[in-house]
């Protein structure tokens, strides 16, 4: 085998010698070309001038750094017209004009920049034996982002998104090609014309997903107009829930007031009063629910298991962990967890006197330590505290009504626009209440809800005509200070209904550059930011 195919050296380099020094290598080499042309004229000549010696840092070679040491000669232009009378042979494929490293090596240090930024890809270029400068790290990064993206491909699809340079007071523009899932460029801000200016920069765009915001739809018109524009689902179920949590705010008296009448006419007072009196028949009747519901959850993982299913699609089916799943089989049978029972307490021969003194009135916890004392009783003073902390739970009253608190704002959106049936308690009952008592209320959650199923493209058909008729519908709901921007933005919304773009590969886009930026611990520029969050070249 050859010195150039184990030094993996440029096919156009001949190895002449290598010395070892120390804890570095040099490598003498020439050039294989005898033939150049001439940088002016452009014509061929083979006579040498002079050679002369170009010391070029390479890539590490065998855990030490590595110098090639090129002979590049200097040949005369033999054309009598031409003004140059000599010129060196270029280095190309080798290095760059002036350059002091080799190519590959400065690719090398432009991915650790990439990847790890200036002060940790220093830290690993030592570590390689390539050490170089954060500075010069940082520096070639840059270099390398403005050259390259001059030449980017044409791209047909691209997502467009904000992101918080600081939360609140700058944000920017991310655009991604949604094809490739790779980000195109950042933008400084998030203004209409930036966008605007973009797009006229970029004129192969076809499709635009985007989010609701005004300024992206006009920058998008501005920079794009034959460009078909597709709204975010995500992003506009989300501003209609908001939409609607806002105007829940108008009935709190409603739903208090059916709080309290609800809670009057059941009989959540008396179990709670059951709960208080008789603590160790409620505890137990808990636990036997709790038991027989794990009897039935282990009953329905031993039919699947005699199905043939794994455990992990058990688990996932009943709703159980994984390692409880296998415990159940390994035991045969679902864990009873009965308590063991308490010891005897060394209060109770004192008990009587207890429950005499507390019938005469007397709550005070030291005082009855006391008589304890004098009466022989060994114990401390937490112990008859903790009875007469029973005792008082006990002989509590019930909780009233009044005191419960009702369902408000989120809440109480989450249980109108539960999809599965409501809980047979209170809150089961409080919402049929509320929409017989709320009228336009009924009529805002049913157009709410039909909204919803379309956006989610649940139904059987999605189309435009669909949306023109809920929105025409929505006019005469709570909501419907909506509907004029949402059928300026119809063109895009009817776009997401038939086509599978998205902003979601923007949002997992957004994720990286947060994570990027923060690696930064906030440092970097925009230019920076930018080129790390780029695809390397």
């Amino acid at each position: 085998m050859s010195r150039l195919r184990i030094l993996d050296l440029p096919r156009s380099l001949v190895v002449r010698r290598v010395v070892a020094l120390g804890n570095r290598v040099e490598i003498e080499v020439g050039l294989r070309k005898r033939s150049v042309l001439c940088p002016d004229c452009q014509c061929p000549t083979q006579r040498v001038h002079s050679f002369y010696q170009r010391k070029l840092a390479d890539l590490p070679w065998q855990g030490r750094p590595a110098t090639l040491i090129v002979s590049v000669p200097r040949f005369f232009c033999q054309a009598a017209v031409c003004p140059r009378r000599t010129f060196v042979m270029p280095l190309d494929g080798i290095t760059v004009r002036h350059g002091r490293q080799t190519t590959r090596l400065t690719d090398l240090h432009y991915y650790i920049a990439h990847t790890l930024g200036g002060s940790a890809g220093a830290r690993m270029t030592v570590r390689l034996c390539c050490p170089i400068s954060p500075d010069t790290l940082i520096r070639r990064l840059l270099s390398r982002a403005r050259n390259t993206r001059k030449d980017m491909p044409p791209t047909r699809v691209v997502g467009v998104d904000d992101w918080a340079w600081r939360r609140g007071h700058h944000y920017g523009t991310i655009v991604v090609d949604l094809e490739k899932n790779d980000v195109i460029d950042l933008l400084p801000d998030r203004e209409a014309a930036t966008l605007a200016q973009w797009l006229q920069a970029h004129p192969g765009v076809e499709i635009i997903a985007r989010d609701r915001a005004g300024a992206y739809a006009d920058g998008c018109h501005r920079g794009a107009p034959s460009a078909l524009q597709v709204t975010d689902r995500w992003h506009l179920l989300k501003n209609l829930s908001e939409a609607f949590v806002s105007i829940l705010g108008r009935f709190t008296t409603t739903v208090r007031t059916l709080t309290r009448q609800l809670s009057a006419s059941t009989t959540l007072s008396e179990t709670s009063g059951t709960v208080r009196t008789q603590p160790e028949e409620a505890q137990t009747l808990i636990r036997s629910v709790s038991g027989e519901r794990r009897e039935t959850l282990f009953n329905e993982a031993l039919a699947l298991k005699a199905e043939g299913h794994s455990t992990q699609a058990i688990a996932t089916t009943i709703g159980v962990e994984r390692k409880t799943v296998r415990r159940w089989f390994q035991r045969g049978h679902a864990p009873t967890w009965k308590r063991t029972v308490p010891t005897r307490s060394i209060l109770v021969p004192y008990t009587p006197h207890l429950e005499k003194r507390w019938s005469e009135g007397c709550r005070n916890s030291r005082q009855l330590w006391r008589e304890l004392l004098e009466q022989g009783f060994a114990g401390q003073y937490g112990i008859v505290r903790k009875w007469v902390v029973t005792r008082q739970g006990g002989s509590a009253k019930p909780v009233p009504s009044a005191h419960v608190a009702p369902p408000l704002e989120r809440r109480l959106a989450r249980l109108l626009l539960a999809e599965g049936p409501l809980s047979p308690g209170q809150e089961g009952l409080l919402v049929p209440a509320l929409l017989e008592a709320e009228p336009q209320l009924a009529v805002t959650l049913c157009w709410l809800r039909k909204m919803q199923t379309l956006l989610r493209k649940r139904g059987d058909t999605c189309t435009g005509g669909d949306l023109k008729a809920l929105l025409e519908e929505g006019k005469t709901t709570l909501l419907s200070r909506l509907i004029p921007a949402l059928e300026r933005d119809a063109a895009a919304i009817e776009a997401s209904l038939v086509t599978p773009w998205t902003t979601s590969p923007v949002e997992g886009q957004i994720s990286r550059l947060k994570m990027i930026k923060r690696t930064m611990f906030g440092r970097a520029g925009f230019e920076l930011l930018r080129a790390r969050v780029l695809q390397p070249a």
